[in-house]
């Protein structure tokens, strides 16, 4: 059966977004802020896939790129409008965001200080001269171009807006005790005949540029790992430009950065969209979501996280139980005299993380601990050198590079000994540890002292230390690349064995992206034999519904980050975790957990919580042959539900 285009899929789930940004039953801050995501997962999308894309020179792919470059600027026109609709429902709030021409006198006179104080000595006008140069231009960055003629002889110059996130929006003075904003780049381009005086100014133009990273690598995107024949003609930039953007701007910034009429997006109100979500925060409380109040959970406020998960595992569900228990985990085991080795995975962390500090300390008290530290993390490369520098100069054992495989996993080991006998703590997430982002994504962790999966994880830190899985044959959980598409299929197939046997048999998947060209003509095979599937994806995915196969997404305020993987065949049931997407790159080339859940409490709660989700009749969409992002309706009758609120209950009422 022929699948979904992965990249279309991934503009499919932008589309999600922007439904959500769309819907005027959102809060303004909630809509702003999904505008804003919009604007970074095409950025990222532009980054890893487009170029990719573009630079591989087939016919097939000339079709292709035309029309994903259609669909990009209709993405990033829509979300313009989309903003137009936000500030239009402001007003009638009494919050607006205005031209310069909708100020009145005492406000025009408050810009002109203003502009003579904080944006004019910052201002730093680049000439363009020789019409061969290559011009460089900061990635994710807004700039001015400004047509220029003085004395008859025509002339260029950029100008980079030198103010970003909440700087752009500068607060006007109100009589009328209204909240007023008007864009730093706005007021730039009010203020040009002062910037240039003598000049005329026939046109000026808004843009930005997306650049390809610099970091990126094959493994990623395998397909594309062939270069093109001459790597230097490669398009790297992709262009931003406001709606009006004349033919003559668009020509000289292709000339002078060696882009292509190909990789760029001419229909846009607005430029920047990211910063948007900053002018979110300064909106008053009520047009913001309230903060989440985690529910209460066994392992706070008690003496000891360590001797608790010796006598028993515990489960935790993020943004639902609070993250800082983990930052209390390492906390307890950085001072703890009986700890004598700390061992983790670190993909993405948190600016000034607690996390981090608290693996500072344990290394400054004479403790061993050993962090690998991913470097090719897509988007946080060069954050991760700079940590890594930092942990290794703490006293920290780094190690940054495993050959032909990207560390994925997320996991953290403590060893304590006591007279002798060493005791292992573990702790497995489905996501990373970033107190940042923990409450704004769902992710499940499993903390255990048990031997054999304690003893598994040891052996996985053993092969990071040594870069070999040579000697790494775990027990208990699943990796990939050695073992975890063996696993999955063999679920699969034991739900089909069960199906011939006319025993009851269903299988259910909540993955982020679905997409692997092996794992799913499986499931299509387990269709065929009459299994139920129903799987909850929340972004890519190219497996198209049939007999038997239903998909939703579900799109709501948290990211849907958390993976669950349940099979039953007749009163039998296995129930896994873990941090792979099922994606060939993350089964192939990653080092990736399948954890499987054996405790019954746990799994009865990972039951329930799945069963929510799949009932979801507010948020989630459902994936159809054409794509179409149709919500989920309520029969007439049945209650509504919006499972990340149901969840949030779940946990809030559960005695765990």
């Amino acid at each position: 059966m022929k699948l979904f285009d992965r990249d279309f899929s991934w503009l499919s789930y932008n589309h999600r977004l922007m439904q959500e940004a769309a819907d005027e039953n959102n809060l303004p801050a909630e809509r702003l802020k999904f505008v804003s995501i919009v604007c970074s997962n095409l950025k990222v999308f532009i980054r890893e896939r487009f170029f990719a894309v573009l630079n591989t020179l087939t016919e097939k792919h000339e079709e292709k790129i035309s029309k994903l470059n259609k669909k990009i600027a209709k993405q990033f026109s829509e979300c313009g409008q989309i903003l137009t609709d936000i500030f239009n429902s402001l007003k009638n709030s009494g919050i607006e965001v205005l031209t310069i021409e909708e100020l009145d006198e005492m406000q025009l006179k408050f810009l002109n200080e203003w502009f003579r104080l904080k944006i004019k000595p910052v201002l730093h006008p680049k000439f363009l001269t020789n019409e061969d140069e290559v011009t460089a231009f900061e990635n994710d960055r807004l700039y001015l171009f400004v047509q220029l003629i003085f004395h008859e002889e025509k002339g260029q110059a950029i100008i980079e807006i030198p103010f970003s996130k909440s700087e752009r929006f500068i607060e006007i003075p109100s009589a009328e005790g209204k909240s007023i904003y008007v864009l730093a780049d706005a007021v730039i381009r009010y203020y040009l005949p002062e910037i240039f005086p003598g000049h005329e100014i026939p046109e000026n133009s808004l843009f930005e540029m997306i650049a390809g990273n610099e970091f990126y690598t094959p493994d990623e995107e395998f397909e594309f790992s062939k270069k093109s024949e001459n790597e230097n003609q490669e398009i790297r930039n992709y262009f931003l430009f406001e709606k009006n953007t004349s033919k003559e701007i668009i020509k000289t910034l292709l000339q002078r950065t060696k882009g292509s009429k190909n990789a760029l997006a001419k229909k846009n109100f607005f430029l920047a969209l990211s910063d948007f979500n900053d002018l979110g925060k300064l909106l008053p409380a009520e047009m913001k979501e309230l903060p989440i109040i985690a529910a209460a959970h066994p392992l706070e406020n008690i003496p000891s996280i360590l001797e608790a998960i010796n006598a028993s595992d515990y489960l935790m569900y993020f943004p639902y139980h609070s993250f800082f228990t983990v930052v209390n985990l390492l906390k307890e085991a950085a001072t703890s005299n009986s700890v004598k080795n700390i061992f983790i995975t670190l993909y993405r962390t948190a600016p000034q993380s607690l996390l981090v500090e608290n693996l500072l300390i344990a290394a400054a008290n004479g403790k061993n601990v050993f962090a690998y530290l991913e470097i090719k993390a897509s988007e946080s490369e060069e954050e991760n050198i700079m940590l890594a520098n930092k942990l290794e100069a703490g006293g920290v054992k780094i190690s940054r590079n495993f050959p032909g495989l990207k560390i994925h996993a997320k996991t953290i080991l403590i060893e304590e000994e006591n007279d002798g006998a060493i005791k292992r703590t573990m702790l497995m997430n489905t996501g990373n540890f970033n107190e940042k982002t923990a409450d704004k994504y769902t992710d499940i962790a499993i903390l255990t002292s048990n031997k054999i999966i304690t003893q598994d994880i040891a052996d996985f830190f053993a092969a990071l230390q040594s870069a070999s899985l040579k000697n790494f044959h775990p027990t208990e959980i699943s990796f990939s690349p050695n073992y975890y598409r063996q696993t999955f299929s063999f679920e699969i197939q034991k739900c089909i064995q069960a199906a011939k046997q006319n025993l009851s048999a269903r299988i259910i998947l909540k993955v982020n992206n679905l997409e692997d060209e092996k794992i799913i003509p499986e499931l299509y095979e387990a269709a065929d034999a009459g299994i139920k599937i129903e799987i909850i994806v929340r972004s890519i995915c190219c497996m198209k519904p049939k007999n038997n196969i239903t998909i939703i997404s579900i799109v709501d305020r948290f990211l849907e980050h958390a993976r669950i993987f349940s099979f039953r065949y007749g009163d039998e049931e296995s129930m896994y975790i873990t941090s792979a997407d099922l994606m060939t790159r993350n089964l192939d080339r990653r080092m990736e957990f399948l954890l499987p859940i054996k405790n019954p409490i746990h799994r009865k709660q990972l039951s329930e919580i799945l069963q929510l989700q799949l009932r979801d009749n507010v948020k989630a969409r459902i994936i159809d042959k054409k794509q179409k992002n149709k919500f989920v309706k309520a029969e007439e009758g049945e209650a509504l539900i919006r499972s990340q609120h149901a969840v949030n209950e779940y946990f809030s009422s559960s005695l765990i």
